[in-house]
């Protein structure tokens, strides 16, 4: 049997109670639905037991375990930032691409050429822009559409930031229309469980399936006055530009 000292035991199971607090704080942030939050939580205090079964059995080092916990305490902090700005903008983008195509499989004609296709190529745009960021770390993707809007600035002899500014505006609109003709039958997309770094995305991927559940539930008012919210937001950027 191997033998532990009971203060390295204590820190060790210290720190792991520390990130279920982080888990804990990070679920209620980020999580809505009750299971949802609760099969983070048991995934997180599931990893935190392990690494202390392992320090306990002589596996790893009372630093190798500290280290551990310390890691993915940090990743979790991290991915919260990121959440809002990447991962509701890929789940965002993912019910463009589907609106759009609900509109254009509805309506093959006037429809599909002016909202369905533009929502679909917007829709692409924000899950390349958001989902690179999940696979290779880097924040600053621009994809092939906003790229089309700030050459379509430049030329015009502005700014690249004005190409921005119209690209956020025409997403915008686009969203609404997709919002008003939207579909609520969308599945969870449990591909994303499957990239390479999945795990370390725990928060993310149980963040990203409550959004969609909650957009799914939430009524056309409700999110149509979430969309009014962005515009007055854009806006607003806009004026500081014109300053």
């Amino acid at each position: 049997m191997n033998r532990v000292n009971p203060h390295d035991l204590w820190e060790v199971q210290a720190a792991s109670r520390q990130l279920n607090m982080t888990a804990s704080t990070l679920m209620h942030k980020h999580i809505t639905n009750g299971p949802l939050k609760l099969k983070f939580s048991q995934s997180v205090a599931l990893q935190g037991k392990c690494l202390v079964q392992d320090f306990e059995n002589g596996k790893k080092t009372k630093t190798q375990v500290l280290q551990e916990i310390k890691k993915e305490e940090r990743s979790l902090w991290e991915q919260s930032k990121e959440i809002t700005f990447k991962g509701i903008g890929l789940v965002a983008g993912v019910m463009q691409i589907a609106g759009g195509g609900g509109i254009c499989y509805a309506s093959a004609g006037t429809m599909c050429v002016i909202l369905g296709a533009p929502l679909m190529a917007h829709g692409a745009n924000n899950v390349y822009e958001n989902g690179r960021y999940f696979i290779d770390g880097n924040a600053n993707h621009v994809g092939l559409v906003r790229q089309g809007y700030r050459g379509a600035a430049e030329k015009l002899g502005y700014d690249k930031s004005y190409g921005d500014i119209a690209y956020y505006g025409v997403d915008l609109g686009l969203s609404v229309g997709g919002l008003v003709s939207r579909s609520t039958t969308l599945k969870p997309v449990e591909s994303w469980n499957q990239l390479p770094h999945a795990k370390r995305f725990k928060l993310f991927s149980y963040s990203s399936e409550d959004y969609l559940r909650g957009y799914q539930a939430a009524s056309r008012p409700a999110l149509l006055t979430e969309a009014g919210a962005d515009v007055v937001t854009l806006d607003a950027l806009h004026s500081e530009l014109n300053k």
